[in-house]
């Protein structure tokens, strides 16, 4: 019999080392690796989720978005959410992205500890893909979460993590154009 671990809590893996599989969260386990026909909610790469809200004033980050990654986030405190992060496992995310000033926009994020990285806390870094020519650290910004990418992972390289973002920014494009997404780019909290 082969056993799949699914830790109640994070970075709990060491634990289960009998089990042939450790996985986060039921939302990474691939069936077909285990002789069984992979689930059919999942939409070309992504997995539609039930729309979830996040919204609040962007802060300053670590500062590693712009300067090390070549990719600005517009990151939000973690601090009123943790029980709605509690309640979704870490990973790539991808939904809308309402600035009131500015307009609505794709958005792929990370949430998470990233692990390259070796953060201690849990953090909401939203990639706005839209070219701005300004920062707008302070402006409320109001996000609507649709779409599950992949989990969390660690990378070998500083490229390889900034080559698997690309390729998230990539779906997260394509998805937010199809229908079961798309519709939410007009959800009346992106505007509030």
């Amino acid at each position: 019999m082969e056993v799949v671990a699914v830790p109640s809590l994070p970075k709990q893996s060491h634990l289960f080392t009998a089990a042939d599989e450790v996985i986060n969260s039921l939302l990474d386990l691939q069936l077909e690796k285990w002789g069984l026909p992979p689930f059919a909610d999942w939409v070309e790469g992504t997995l539609p989720v039930d729309p979830w809200y996040i919204g609040g004033p962007v802060i300053k980050g670590f500062g590693r978005g712009s300067k090390v990654l070549g990719i600005p986030t517009a990151n939000l405190s973690t601090k009123d959410y943790s029980d709605l992060l509690s309640e979704h496992p870490a990973g790539v995310y991808f939904g809308w992205a309402g600035l009131p000033a500015r307009g609505i926009f794709k958005m792929v994020m990370s949430i998470g500890w990233n692990p390259y990285f070796s953060n201690k806390e849990k953090t909401i870094e939203p990639w706005l893909l839209h070219e701005f020519t300004e920062d707008f650290y302070g402006e409320e910004l109001r996000l609507v979460i649709v779409g599950y990418i992949r989990p969390e992972e660690n990378f070998p390289s500083l490229e390889s993590l900034i080559a698997k973002i690309h390729e998230d920014r990539k779906v997260a494009e394509r998805a937010l154009d199809l229908p079961v997404y798309s519709s939410h780019k007009n959800d009346s909290y992106l505007r509030s």
